[in-house]
């Protein structure tokens, strides 16, 4: 089996050597190709190759976003992937039930592949790109934007530079009128307007450290995409919204909040421009975006 292994050099939590144990493990079993990532969207363009010269399975060390960039690839072939975490947060390796150390995950992924032991998942799509666990417009996609500012706050502070974030776009910007998102379902009604409106096609949404957040609890890759929205709201109204999503996601019932389950499309409008983000990366400014459910979309070892 040839397979190609994508890593990112500037990954949080991996250096050269975890890179060669890693890649020594893999050539054991599978005749194996190392590249590395020199760039944003490199990881596509390796993968995009690998692809047409016949590879069977590709292994992708990094974070979010490499994994990210190495779907955009790999959806609707009928390559594997095995995802390696080494960034900071991991959250598409952890949700499939992969361990967050990049060894141990290899070990568990070279199991699987030797026992055939693989699965299709939904991926979204928001408008052309992919992503395989979450997206947020507006407001969580401006925390997103504003840690991709400040690079070196990011690398000390790791997921405290989100916290921060959050917090900061929350008082500052969170609550302008133009700031607020409608809803279009797929049977043409309009919902909101909305402070925040947050998706997904996998529980967890994200870590802190070691705690799941269960913005979206009944989500799962087998099933269509879920989208939570917030109405606006006092900070302490959101804080209680927090810390249920951290402790067993009873926040999705109460006053203010809409939840959609298994849905296979929707848009989300807002009057000014506001930032979109894919798996943890921002992508852009936009007053429109349609997300769609693609079912079975990428082969995963799982």
């Amino acid at each position: 089996m040839r397979a190609l292994l994508v890593f990112n050099p500037n990954a949080t939590t991996t250096d050269e050597h975890v890179r060669d144990v890693i890649a020594s493990a893999l050539a054991s079993t599978v005749d194996l190709e190392v590249e590395a990532t020199k760039q944003r969207g490199h990881a596509t363009h390796l993968v995009a190759g690998a692809v047409h010269e016949g590879f069977e399975a590709v292994f992708a060390l990094g974070g979010d976003g490499t994994a990210n960039e190495v779907l955009q690839a790999l959806a609707g072939t009928d390559v594997q992937l095995g995802i390696i975490p080494g960034g900071g947060a991991n959250v598409l390796a952890r949700a499939l039930g992969l361990p967050n150390d990049a060894v141990e995950a290899t070990a568990v992924l070279l199991d699987h592949l030797r026992a055939g032991r693989s699965r299709r998942i939904t991926l979204g799509r928001a408008g052309e790109r992919y992503f395989g666990f979450n997206a947020g417009y507006g407001f969580d996609a401006a925390v997103v934007r504003h840690v991709e500012q400040h690079p070196a706050r990011k690398r000390r502070f790791k997921q405290g530079a989100f916290v921060w974030s959050t917090t900061r776009e929350w008082f500052v910007g969170a609550r302008r009128d133009d700031t607020q998102v409608t809803v279009r379902t797929p049977d043409g009604a309009s919902h909101g307007p909305f402070a925040l409106t947050l998706l997904a096609n996998t529980d967890p949404y994200t870590f802190l450290g070691p705690r799941p957040m269960h913005v979206h609890p009944q989500a799962t890759f087998d099933t269509g995409l879920d989208l939570l929205a917030i109405a606006p709201v006092g900070t302490p109204s959101l804080l209680r919204i927090l810390s249920k999503a951290f402790a067993d996601g009873g926040h999705v019932a109460l006053d203010g909040v809409r939840y959609w389950h298994d849905l296979d499309g929707f848009t989300l409008t807002s009057t000014a421009a506001q930032p979109l983000m894919v798996d943890g990366d921002y992508a852009g400014e936009h007053r429109e975006v349609t997300f769609t459910a693609v079912r079975d979309a990428l082969r995963v070892l799982a």
